[in-house]
Parts: C-alpha cells; sequence; structure tokens
C-alpha cells in the first residue's frame, strides 16, 4: 500500500506541472494580441472587343457601321465604327458570373449582316484586364449585274440603277437617254448592264457598264449621274479587242460635290476609272525597210525544152515571223506599272501581228517555182531577206517607252549567176541517114 501510495503522488505532481506550464504559453499569446485579416473586397474583370469592319471586297474601312454585343438576346454593349472602320467594346466590373456565350453583330446599310460567337471566359475575377481583337469584312447588298433594255424612241427617258458606290456604299445611279437616240427618228431597243464591284474594282473602276448591241452609234450621247466619293478624276474608257481604251474628247466626266456627270457616245464595254497613267495611246513610227541576208541554195534542174520552164523547189528552215529587238521586260523595267503595260502592250500587237514577236525568228518552210530558160540548167538560187523595222512608242507618265519590231517582210528569188547554157556541137552524118549531117546535137 505504502508502495501505491508513492506511485500516485509522483503522477499528481507531473501532471501539476504540464498544466502549469500550458498556462504560461496562453497567456504569453493573449498578451501578443495578434489578428489575421481577410481581404473581402469584390473582385472584377475589364474585358475589351476591338477591331475593324471592311468592305470584303474592295478592303476599303467601314465608317457608321454598328457593332451590338448581346448576351441570350440582352444587349450588354453597342457602338458605332469610325476612324476607317475601327471600333472598340468595352465591359467593366465582370464577375464570375458574366462568363459565358456572347453574339457579336455588327451592322452597315448597303451591307450584308454578321455575326458570330464570342465566349468570355477567365479563371476567376482579379481585377484583370482581357483585350481581344476582331476583324469584320462586310459583303455588300449590289444588286449589279441586272440587264436593262430600253426601247429608245422619239421621248426622252431615264432609267434608274440600284448598286454601291466604290466604296460600297448605296447608290442609285441615273441613265438619261434622249429622244431621237438614233438618225432619221429610229426606234431601236438597247441593253445597259452595271457590272458588279468585283469587276469595277479588277478594272480599277468606279463604275464598269456593258452597252448591246456592241458597236452602236448615237446621234446624241446617253448621260450618265452618279454619286461616288468626291475629288476623282475620271475619264471614260471603252474596250477594244480586250484594251482599255481612253475616249475621245466629248466624252469626258464632269463632277460638282461628289456627283459626276459622264457622257457615252457609242456601245461597247466602257468604265469610268481614274486611272493614274494614261498608256492607252500607242503610237507607231514609220516602217523602215532594210536588206537581209543573201543565201546561195544549190539546185540541179535541167530544161531539155525548146522554151523557158517553171521548175518548183522547195525553200526550208528559213527565218520568219518578227522579233523583239529588245524584250518587252527590258523595255518596260523601270515602268512604274510594268505589268499593265506589257500585257496592254501585247494585246496590241496581237491585234497586228499573226504571232506575238518573240525573241527569235520562226522557222518558215515554203514552195516556189523558178523560171529556167530552154536548154539551160539552173545550177542554184540567190535569196535576199527583205525586214521591216516598226517602233511603237507607249507614253506612261511622261515617260516615253519604244518598242522595237523587226519583221520578216518578204523573199527575193533571184536565178542571176547560176544558169548555164548547154554546150552545143555539129555532127557530121554518112549514109542515107535523113537526120544526118549539119545538125544541132544536145549533149545533157
Amino acid at each position: 500500500m505504502k508502495m501505491n501510495s508513492k506511485f500516485f503522488g509522483l503522477g499528481a505532481k507531473l501532471a501539476l506541472c504540464f498544466v502549469a506550464v500550458l498556462g504560461t504559453l496562453t497567456s504569453c499569446y493573449e498578451k501578443e494580441d495578434i489578428k489575421t485579416v481577410i481581404d473581402t473586397t469584390p473582385k472584377t474583370v475589364t474585358y475589351t472587343i476591338s477591331g475593324s469592319v471592311y468592305n470584303y471586297t474592295s478592303l476599303a474601312g467601314i465608317n457608321g457601321a454598328s457593332v451590338v454585343l448581346t448576351k441570350a438576346d440582352t444587349e450588354k454593349a453597342t457602338t458605332v465604327t469610325k476612324d476607317g472602320g475601327q471600333f472598340a467594346i468595352t465591359l467593366s466590373g465582370l464577375t464570375d458570373a458574366d462568363r459565358g456565350d456572347y453574339t457579336l453583330t455588327v451592322k452597315a446599310e448597303g451591307y450584308k449582316d454578321r455575326k458570330t460567337n464570342v465566349t468570355i471566359f477567365f479563371e476567376k475575377a482579379d481585377n484583370q484586364t482581357i483585350v481581344t481583337h476582331m476583324d469584320f469584312a462586310l459583303k455588300s447588298n449590289e444588286i449589279q449585274g441586272e440587264k436593262v433594255e430600253i426601247v429608245a424612241g422619239k421621248e426622252d427617258q431615264t432609267e434608274t440603277f440600284q448598286g454601291v458606290d466604290s466604296e460600297g456604299k448605296p447608290s442609285q445611279d441615273k441613265v438619261f437617254v434622249p429622244a431621237n437616240l438614233f438618225p432619221d427618228g429610229e426606234v431601236k431597243t438597247i441593253t445597259l448592264i452595271r457590272e458588279g464591284q468585283e469587276e469595277e474594282i479588277e478594272n480599277d473602276a468606279v463604275r464598269v457598264w456593258e452597252g448591246k448591241p456592241d458597236g452602236t452609234t448615237f446621234d446624241k450621247p446617253l448621260v450618265f449621274t452618279f454619286t461616288d466619293k468626291p475629288g476623282q478624276e475620271l475619264k471614260v474608257y471603252y474596250e477594244v479587242n480586250g484594251i482599255w481604251t481612253l475616249a475621245e474628247k466629248d466624252a469626258q466626266i464632269t463632277e460638282e460635290n461628289g456627283v459626276y456627270t459622264a457622257k457615252v457616245n457609242h456601245f461597247s464595254r466602257f468604265k469610268f476609272s481614274a486611272t493614274a497613267y494614261d498608256y492607252y495611246t500607242i503610237s507607231a513610227g514609220d516602217a523602215v525597210m532594210t536588206t537581209g541576208f543573201t543565201k546561195d541554195i544549190t539546185l540541179a534542174y535541167h530544161n531539155s525544152l525548146n522554151v523557158a520552164k517553171e521548175f518548183p523547189f522547195e525553200v526550208k528552215g528559213f527565218a520568219g515571223g518578227a522579233i523583239f529587238e529588245k524584250s518587252l521586260d527590258e523595255v518596260f523595267a523601270d515602268c512604274p506599272i510594268k505589268d499593265e503595260a506589257i500585257n496592254y502592250m501585247e494585246n496590241y500587237l496581237n491585234g497586228i501581228y499573226s504571232e506575238l514577236p518573240g525573241s527569235e525568228y520562226k522557222v518558215v518552210d515554203f514552195n516556189t517555182e523558178i523560171l529556167v530558160p530552154a536548154h539551160n540548167d539552173l545550177l542554184g538560187v540567190g535569196v535576199t531577206q527583205t525586214l521591216k523595222n516598226v517602233s511603237y512608242t507607249m507614253t506612261i507618265g511622261g515617260t516615253n517607252y519604244v518598242v522595237k519590231v523587226i519583221q520578216v517582210e518578204q523573199y527575193t528569188f533571184s536565178t542571176e549567176g547560176f544558169v548555164t547554157d548547154y554546150t552545143h556541137g555539129h555532127g557530121h552524118g554518112h549514109g542515107e541517114d535523113l537526120n544526118a549531117g549539119g545538125g544541132i546535137i544536145d549533149f545533157e
């Protein structure tokens, strides 16, 4: 019993010591007065959608287009493009609940609407700024390309054509058809087509028209009135054999505050264009004839007849056609519109030569006949080649570009110095041969 009581007493003392230590520690921390601070202010996100709106074909910026952001058919923000089609929509104070799918709709007068989905996403709202960029190419609502037939007679008429201008904005062009358009008051049906915007841009024009029947001429001009970007120095060009050719002076265009008036006095395909360079007129210099090579052809034709005879023979491997003295690449090397100039010159020369001149002559084979006197041998023929040199001058931006073409004009054949007589001798006959004695014997 004594042993047990001693053991218990020792354990109690240890327990009391442990409690005392805990009390001391607790009192120390209470004296420091430490507090934990938790930030409970709301966290938000600023989200900006910026971009541009431009014409699908011309790539020109579209001002005044509306850009609307919606979520579940509820409008969240809207703006209007400016400064060449630029826009920016900023959403401030977004929280986690604002994540999700939105719809961005772009509208502009004269263009088809564009819609696209926008997903606004962020890991968590943490006072951050997010910027995304989007570009929109709008296709115009052009209705060009429709044929309009007009019965031109004894009364004035005005036809209206709906379409777009060179910047893709809606336009309304008017064509005035005067009375007595044709001689002696003749009544004819004409057709007008205003071509699409893609064709107009491709042909560097604000308008491209086609009039039918092709080749029709008028006593009075048709008058076209249209609105477009002011300040353009537009001219009338006609398409001739696939080449745009500047119209004569009485077919020019006048302008007043962006309203243009153009006169057209005959039909083909035509355009109103502000082409910077007038390269549609080419002047051809006088042809200069020169003598080319002389070539001897060895022949062996025998004429045993008592009359002159024409003998046929073939000439093979002669140079023919036409060549450039310098290639078009070399001539137009420094031209600011090199490709257009070369293309125009090639089309022009194709209308003159059966085949476009190259860097070398073509190989020509042909047949001819040579007259050989009676009782003569033809031992050869002299051939002289005649060349024609023509210069074509093309003026672009005040600079002259000269294209020189050398053409084989003709071949001249001569037998002079190549014909020999047969050898003649006198025979002596004997006996009763009636043909003997005193005759001319021909030796072949």
